[in-house]
């Protein structure tokens, strides 16, 4: 992995000298819009948050918060947040799953209709858990009771399989790690479930589309950038014509993350190659510095640039459709104020 450091001397998030703060329209879509996949970490960070996504004509989001900051955050900004339960993070398995149970109960109280399952290799080897260990049942069975939906992030990049997961003893394989999860929507079909990150193999497909096609209540979020920025770009034509396909089926999301680091262009960043990345036919340098490639290396962003139809979708009707399936929507008249 090249060392950002010794690579560039511009920062991460803006290599191509950007202007993020330049005014621009909002995405060419009606309704409010709603970003599916982010985590806004802290309620100290909540105005530089918003203020980023006013400016990148974001409304609302769906936010992976730690519990202990979620009624802050419910109370100054919870007509533009829906929260997913999480468990701790870091939590190793010895009293994670009674330590989860407590937490998902309290979220639930909190407005919360869906829960992660983070079950990316490094989880998995910290945890001792896999989606399909009798440990995780009583997860399962307060989701079905609750009529909550369920995320899951399983997979990583190939990048990472070759290199930091090769040992495959230790992490695991991708196939085995899909057949786990296949196993799983198999086992709880009927539940809305939500596949993070292009259901975590952006590089492959054919195997979204298989899994789209045998499991109904699947979707897929299209977060994570420069994961998809690196994965989707490379085959522009063929990653358009598959959201074209499956324009019902996939939510907008980022994966932004806030921090006490991170200000508004670094967040700005993130939300600005989103938007090229889905509505135009750009061909540039990725202003986002990837670690996992050597500067060489760095790729273009290069535009899908999606029909006006698929991305009211993918902005607007489909995460909204789903959160007021689970019983979670958003006051639509009086989001955007």
């Amino acid at each position: 992995m090249a060392d950002l450091d010794t690579a560039t001397k511009k920062p991460e998030f803006n290599q191509t000298d950007i202007n993020y703060r330049r005014a621009l329209s909002r995405p060419p879509v009606i309704g409010s819009t709603i970003d599916f996949h982010s985590h806004l970490l802290s309620s100290r960070h909540a105005t530089g948050w918003f203020a980023a996504m006013d400016h990148y004509g974001l409304d609302l989001c769906v936010s992976m918060t730690p519990l202990e900051e979620v009624i802050g955050l419910q109370r100054n900004w919870g007509h533009r947040l829906r929260f997913i339960a999480v468990s701790r993070w870091g939590e190793g398995s010895g009293e994670f799953v009674d330590d989860w149970l407590r937490r998902l109960e309290m979220f639930y109280n909190l407005g919360s209709r869906m829960m992660k399952f983070h079950m990316a290799p490094g989880s998995l080897a910290a945890r001792k858990l896999r989606l399909d260990s009798p440990q995780l049942r009583p997860l399962f069975q307060m989701a079905k009771d609750r009529k909550m939906g369920i995320m899951t992030h399983i997979g990583d990049p190939d990048t990472w399989y070759k290199g930091r997961y090769a040992e495959a003893a230790k992490w695991g394989t991708r196939q085995e790690h899909y057949a786990m999860w296949e196993a799983a929507l198999e086992a709880h079909r009927g539940i809305p479930w939500v596949g993070a990150h292009m259901g975590g193999n952006p590089e492959d497909l054919e195997r979204l589309q298989n899994l789209l096609d045998r499991f109904p209540d699947l979707s897929l979020d299209c977060s994570a950038t420069k994961w998809l920025v690196r994965e989707l770009c490379p085959q522009a034509e063929r990653a358009r014509q598959f959201f074209i396909t499956n324009q019902d089926r996939i939510i907008f999301g980022t994966d932004q993350v806030s921090g006490d680091d991170r200000g508004f262009d670094f967040l700005a960043s993130r939300l600005w190659t989103h938007r090229r990345l889905w509505e135009s036919d750009c061909d540039v340098p990725s202003p986002i510095y990837d670690p996992d490639l050597v500067p060489e290396c760095q790729l273009r962003l290069r535009g899908l640039n999606l029909p006006k139809a698929v991305l009211q979708k993918l902005y607007c009707g489909n995460g909204a459709a789903l959160l007021n399936k689970l019983g979670m929507g958003f006051d639509q008249d009086s989001a955007r104020g």
